[in-house]
């Protein structure tokens, strides 16, 4: 099987001592794109919670505001 440029060029690249191109790409550290799940409805529903919790502007903590001008 026929190798392309690009990878006769890695190679030569990878025999000289350089860096090999390969070597700066991402990985996906252990996940497997294939194996995603989605979330579960109790997932959802903490989610949605927890996002709203740190809205303040409907909380009454029975504090004032004084402005002076």
């Amino acid at each position: 099987m026929a190798m392309s440029k690009a990878k006769k060029a890695r190679q030569k690249l990878a025999q000289r001592g350089l860096m090999n191109p390969e070597q700066l790409r991402g990985s996906w550290n252990g996940v497997k794109p294939s194996e995603r799940k989605t979330p579960t409805l109790q997932e959802r529903v903490n989610k949605l919670h927890t996002k709203h919790k740190r809205n303040h502007a409907g909380r009454s903590d029975d504090s004032f505001c004084i402005y002076c001008a």
